[in-house]
């Protein structure tokens, strides 16, 4: 990103901030409330367990049919935001939308997970929202690693995934292995994988799958998740459907919710919902999970009785829609997402390319609530994608704290200014060379566009959140 377009964001930034990103007035107020225009270094994150899911979804579009992958969670903005600047065929947008469902509707999802059994008291019902007091460590029994229930296990990867998109980081789901006994263990959830006649010995007869869980009074404790070996694996959703649901119900929503109030829930008593096409999980089901497990950490998250639906959108986007990507603050959880069309051909097979290829563009980025933004450069050797350990260099250059854009000094920069990583090439996807540095953290990524003209993904680490966008 050219310091030109930074400077433009930035000055954006500060316009819309109280004083008019002005000068504070000289008065001796300003001391004693110590005023000052830096960003707060955020160096704290819990290491991401894992990095954004990715899955591909097929869509009609004039008698043919568009393929599009998805990185995150489904996070584009909902209303339009403010266009400050396009180079390289990116636009580039900022601004606030109000997309969450609002805390009235989470306190009626809450309040009917409490009354489901007629009981009102929520400490003495067994329905209601107990999350884990700390990060949950998921198991799987022996029989996921048989190779005719793989299906199986990468529908639970997907989910798992899927989870702890939506999950801040203290709390994102940790793999624990596998157990030969599928008993769960204070702070654990067990995953079990068995015969029909498993699912009807621990859910009763008709049942499709369950969640047993145990818990004292304001949180869940331990839980077992139990799954049959013949699911249908024909679809991508339904099979992810019922895991996640059952997964939810791990986690600490204890009940089902009224089918008839919440149509757009996964977890309704119904058991079907309107579906959010291209997502497995709901925006509803998605925020109340948000919200039960960001309130259990105030000194970092917004809770009850201050949640906002309210996100901040850091966003980039080509004038064709073949690339989009962005990075949302949303009650103090940055959230990274991509979205594209995937080329026609794996990226070794576009016979129009060869020698050396570059795609530049931008990193977007939250550190805390301090906004990034800086340069993204992915260059590819063509000659050596045949070579399944092949390595190639991506980089972020002069990332750049957007409310310090006046500053001559070293504090304009993020502590980090410039980050090199080395990806893998799988296809048309990518990600880093994982090392035995935690702070890289997990960066994830997708070629896009029917010529590979773009390229797009997420990067999670300890001291940043963002995604990346660019074009060649």
């Amino acid at each position: 990103m050219s310091r030109n377009i930074i400077a433009v964001l930035a000055t954006a930034l500060v316009l819309a901030s109280c004083g008019g990103g002005g000068q504070p007035p000289s008065s001796s107020l300003v001391g004693s409330l110590d005023y000052s225009n830096a960003a707060q270094d955020h160096h704290s994150y819990t290491p991401y367990e894992t990095s954004s899911h990715t899955y591909i979804v097929d869509r009609p579009e004039n008698d043919e049919t568009v393929t599009e992958v998805y990185i995150g969670g489904d996070l584009l903005p909902r209303e339009r935001l403010r266009h400050i600047a396009t180079e390289n065929d990116i636009g580039y947008f900022i601004g606030q939308t109000r997309d969450g469902v609002g805390i009235d509707r989470l306190n009626a999802y809450r309040e009917d997970l409490e009354t489901e059994d007629g009981t009102v008291h929520p400490l003495l019902s067994k329905s209601g929202l107990r999350p884990f007091d700390g990060q949950p460590v998921w198991y799987v029994n022996p029989a996921f690693l048989l190779e005719e229930n793989w299906p199986i296990l990468s529908a639970l990867a997907d989910s798992i995934k899927i989870l702890n998109d939506a999950l801040p980081p203290e709390y994102q789901l940790v793999f624990g292995g596998e157990k030969e006994t599928s008993v769960a263990y204070s702070g654990e959830i067990m995953v079990h994988l068995g015969p029909p006649e498993d699912v009807a010995a621990n859910c009763g007869s008709g049942a499709a799958a369950c969640a047993k869980y145990e818990y004292y009074p304001a949180h869940t404790d331990k839980a077992l998740v139990v799954l049959p070996d013949d699911m249908d694996m024909s679809e991508y959703m339904l099979p992810r459907k019922v895991i996640i649901h059952e997964l939810l119900h791990a986690l600490g929503i204890h009940g089902h919710v009224d089918s008839i109030e919440f149509p757009d829930s996964i977890m309704g008593s119904h058991g079907e919902y309107i579906p959010n096409l291209g997502f497995v999980i709901s925006k509803i089901d998605r925020e109340i999970l948000q919200v039960m497990y960001m309130s259990e950490r105030t000194d970092l998250y917004n809770d009850w009785g201050e949640w906002s639906d309210t996100t901040h959108h850091l966003a980039g986007q080509t004038a064709n829609g073949d690339l989009n990507f962005g990075v949302a603050l949303f009650n103090g959880l940055p959230q990274p997402w991509a979205k594209g069309v995937l080329p026609e051909t794996d990226l070794a097979d576009n016979s129009d390319l060869n020698g050396t290829a570059t795609w530049t563009g931008s990193l977007l980025g939250f550190s805390g609530s301090s906004p990034l933004a800086g340069g993204a450069e992915l260059e590819v050797d063509l000659g050596t994608l045949s070579d399944p350990d092949s390595e190639q260099d991506l980089r972020f250059e002069d990332i750049y704290y957007l409310n310090r854009f006046e500053s001559d000094g070293d504090d304009r920069w993020f502590h980090t200014r410039n980050i090199d990583y080395k990806i893998s090439i799988d296809g048309n996807g990518f990600s880093n060379v994982k090392g035995d540095d935690y702070e890289q953290g997990l960066l994830v990524g997708a070629f896009m566009g029917p010529e590979h003209e773009h390229m797009g993904g997420t990067v999670k680490r300890t001291d940043m959140v963002g995604a990346f966008g660019g074009s060649r």
